[in-house]
């Protein structure tokens, strides 16, 4: 485990967090990268994560989804790139939202080595909610942290697994643009007793699936956004790799997320996240919609 990096997190959690308790929620006039309107909480947060970062030893480098390029140091065995604040549109409603952070090996080319996931060697996420917390996922397992503000410490609630079968479905985009063909799938759960449960903030939905264990994330690609909408490098890796970790499965609609190609540092890609149950017959769907 990158140990530094872990608790350069713990350092940062809280500061982000307070400033997100007293910044701005009104949209600026700037767009990131993806020409997304950036608030200026947004600005905040990515500031205070990226300078941090960029201090710790181990960082060789940090790319944020709000700047168009990566910086690097001399030294470093690790990049990271992130999301200072996922969920960014809901924050003015007072819902939860986080940073997403992927944690690589340092690879010859930098962010833009094209099998950058294969060089992901952690994914964690700190929320901003009710609770400050924080869930990291190594190699090895996925281990979940809940901040005590009052002893100012971190403390391991414990591992996160998916069961093989969850109960609740996360669908995101908007139904307008999804095809017939996928809203008739996606009824097929609710007939079955799944319960919605889609916030507009993908770690929140990310996070729920996991503490009640199982379940489906989807964002597929729609007719306003054929490529997808959701960032590999900042969103769709590390919370793949989150997933997986925990006994689920990742699918892009093609193939693993883990397995998919980098072709930009802002590239985008649909992403389906869950339990084995449902990303099972997620696949068995798509093979069948494509004969």
């Amino acid at each position: 485990m990158p140990v530094p990096i872990v608790q350069a997190l713990q350092t940062l959690a809280p500061k982000v967090y307070q400033a997100i308790k007293q910044g701005d929620t009104r949209y600026t006039d700037h767009k990131n990268p993806t020409a997304d309107l950036q608030l200026a909480v947004d600005v905040a947060a990515d500031q205070l994560i990226f300078e941090a970062l960029m201090q710790v030893p181990s960082v060789g480098g940090v790319m944020s989804e709000e700047r168009q390029e990566a910086q690097y140091n001399e030294q470093g065995d690790f990049l990271v790139a992130f999301d200072p604040l996922d969920g960014s549109s809901v924050v003015g409603a007072n819902f939860l939202v986080g940073s997403i952070f992927g944690v690589y090996d340092r690879p010859a080319l930098g962010f833009a080595e094209p099998n950058m996931a294969h060089h992901i060697q952690m994914g964690a996420y700190i929320l901003y909610g009710a609770k400050l917390e924080l869930v990291v996922a190594t190699t090895q397992d996925v281990t979940h942290y809940i901040y005590n503000e009052d002893m100012q410490k971190w403390h391991t609630k414990g591992a996160l697994k998916l069961k093989e079968k969850g109960k609740n479905l996360a669908p995101g985009g908007s139904w307008q643009h999804f095809s017939p063909a996928y809203i008739e799938f996606l009824m097929a759960f609710f007939k079955q007793g799944y319960r919605l449960r889609y916030s507009g903030s993908m770690v929140a939905d990310i996070h729920h699936l996991l503490s009640k264990e199982g379940g489906l994330f989807c964002y597929p690609a729609t007719t306003d956004a054929p490529l997808g909408k959701l960032r590999k490098l900042f969103e769709v890796y590390p919370l793949a790799f989150v997933v997986e970790k925990a006994g689920g499965l990742s699918f892009d609609g093609m193939q693993n997320i883990l397995n998919a190609p980098l072709n930009s540092l802002h590239d985008k890609s649909p992403c389906f996240l869950g339990s084995k149950v449902e990303m099972e017959a997620l696949k068995q769907w798509m093979r069948s919609s494509k004969n």
